[in-house]
């Protein structure tokens, strides 16, 4: 059995032995608490995520289409190959986050923090608001896809 916390102090117990490939889809997990949990492959579509504490979490391959994470904290996570598309992240929190090939395709990126991430091969066609997103020192390399007319170098990403 595994117990997750809520920043509200509430508690919700799940049968499993872990967290790996869970289906959270729909799920009210509004200010949850799962930093460093491995949440390999788990789907979050369309699940309210906001104020969540997913810091140091591994979630590679990760579904979260149509997820609200504003204001959620995803600092320090590894996040290869997750699916943000069609997510709101406004004021979200991914520094210093390993984000290769991750989509974040039509997401709302409205003051997300992505300082220090890693952004290679990271696809944000059609993302809203990001020129409002911050990049300082975020990576990104030739296959990364950014919205029409975006310059990476007055937003201070790294290219390698």
């Amino acid at each position: 059995m595994v117990t997750i916390k809520f920043k509200t102090g509430e508690k919700k117990e799940f049968y499993l032995d872990d967290f790996d490939m869970v289906n959270f889809d729909n799920t009210q997990l509004h200010t949850v608490i799962l930093s460093g949990f491995s949440l390999y492959k788990s789907s979050f579509i369309k699940s309210n995520l906001r104020s969540a504490e997913l810091s140091r979490c591994y979630l590679e391959q990760a579904v979260f289409v149509g997820a609200l994470l504003m204001n959620a904290n995803l600092a320090y996570s590894v996040l290869m190959s997750s699916d943000f598309s069609h997510s709101k992240l406004s004021a979200a929190c991914f520094f210093k986050a390993d984000m290769r090939m991750a989509n974040f395709s039509h997401a709302d990126l409205f003051n997300a923090e992505f300082n220090g991430a890693d952004l290679r091969g990271a696809n944000f066609s059609g993302a809203q608001r990001f020129d409002s997103a911050f990049f300082d020192k975020a990576l990104y390399d030739e296959s990364t896809i950014f919205p029409e007319n975006f310059s990476a170098d007055i937003k201070g990403l790294i290219l390698v």
